[in-house]
């Protein structure tokens, strides 16, 4: 079988990320019960917002991957939503690729992705995306068993892994997340062993946050979320698996005192604009047809010391994102680089459960991370050396360009 040729760049561990964010619109036909955007319009149906809004005009978009490229960054994350149903997103991926010279990794749930893809002629979309030029995916892999996915998504997760495992076919690496909470946390080391099996890069365990449109919402979510000291073994077995099967991982939005031990593998709000695959840039401003949600894009700085000069706040914990220090953290060597926790959490369990890291306070954000550089390995264009014969699996047509130094 043709194999898959692809390009990894080792991004310097506490330097800024090369990554933007490009969100094609809230639109999603799906139903998870952790959705960041539930209740997001506060509406009664706590989906209506991603049932109702529309889909970015293609022109708003290709204009903010040629921001990208302007800016100097150098990969986006296309996401939404669900990014695969944009009416246009073929073209979308193909101008960010080809145009903007951007690489682009969508972010889905896999529901479509195997499906035909008439405007293309092509049996599937997923290879219709590739043909566009896609680099890379990140699949949302919830559940280890087809009842608990549709328990928490409303869709299949058969379909998810159709898609991952025609792709390992193809030998095309991609990524995925698993949103931690109270539902599925007894499953994490089964869905841990089913990824160890898949051409995963690295996985995200991320800790359910209860922020945005839960803050509209009943009891602010905080009965999906699980207790940090019932997901710590789960969530440390899983860890284990798939470092042990060579993958990388992080773990998004955990206290360090909550998981010692894996401490290399937590990312919180203070580390996210120096990970790579997160992102240095958002929307904010504008209106779309009337939208809750902006749609000009902003800047953050080329330097990190010019970064935290002007945002020192972004590195604080400050209630903007429903996160906050109590006793266990005054004495903390750590509470200059942890989060804290949710406050709607505090607020539930007290403070029982954590505890102070002894010692001198630390101050470098990535004291940890430089243990662990493998989700430092950034992905550039993939080539393609010679085509496919029609049976086999992957794009009909060979992509071959060098990537942009």
């Amino acid at each position: 079988m043709h194999r898959h040729q692809e390009n990894r760049l080792q991004h310097p561990v506490g330097t800024l990320s090369p990554t933007g964010v490009l969100d094609v619109g809230l639109r999603c036909p799906h139903s998870c019960v952790f959705c960041y955007y539930s209740h997001f319009d506060g509406h009664e149906d706590p989906f209506h917002a991603l049932r109702t809004l529309p889909f970015r005009p293609l022109r708003e978009c290709t204009d903010l991957a040629d921001d990208f490229q302007r800016w100097g960054l150098t990969h986006c994350d296309v996401t939404g939503g669900e990014p695969s149903l944009h009416p246009q997103i073929l073209e979308l991926i193909h101008h960010i690729e080809h145009v903007a010279d951007v690489r682009a990794r969508m972010i889905t749930l896999g529901q479509f992705t195997m499906r035909p893809h008439k405007p293309s002629g092509r049996e599937r979309l997923v290879d219709a995306l590739l043909d566009a030029g896609l680099t890379d995916f990140l699949f949302s892999f919830h559940a280890a068993s087809e009842a608990r996915f549709k328990q928490l998504t409303k869709a299949s997760l058969a379909q998810v892994k159709a898609t991952m495992e025609y792709l390992d076919a193809c030998d095309f690496s991609y990524t995925s997340n698993t949103v931690v909470q109270q539902y599925n946390a007894s499953e994490l080391p089964e869905i841990a062993r089913y990824l160890a099996q898949r051409n995963i890069r690295f996985h995200n365990f991320i800790v359910m946050k209860l922020e945005w449109g839960w803050r509209n919402g009943p009891d602010h979510g905080v009965d999906h979320k699980a207790r940090y000291d019932e997901i710590a073994p789960f969530l440390r077995d899983a860890v284990h698996i798939l470092e042990d099967a060579g993958k990388a991982v992080n773990i998004r939005y955990a206290p360090y005192c909550s998981l010692p031990g894996l401490e290399k593998n937590i990312v919180g709000y203070k580390q996210v604009q120096l990970d790579p695959y997160e992102w240095r840039n958002g929307t904010r401003g504008g209106k779309i047809e009337g939208t809750p949600y902006g749609a000009k894009p902003f800047l953050f700085y080329e330097r990190l010391d010019e970064y935290l000069a002007q945002h020192p706040e972004q590195v604080a914990t400050h209630p903007e994102y429903n996160m906050q220090q109590g006793p266990p953290c005054e004495s903390c060597a750590l509470h200059r680089i942890c989060d804290g926790v949710d406050r709607d959490y505090i607020a539930r369990h007290g403070w029982g459960e954590f505890s102070a890291y002894p010692g001198e306070t630390i101050e470098d954000l990535t004291h940890f991370r430089t243990a662990n550089p493998r989700p430092f390995e950034l992905l550039q264009r993939r080539d393609w050396p010679e085509p496919r014969e029609k049976s086999e699996p992957g794009p009909r047509e060979p992509v071959s360009q060098t990537p942009k130094p």
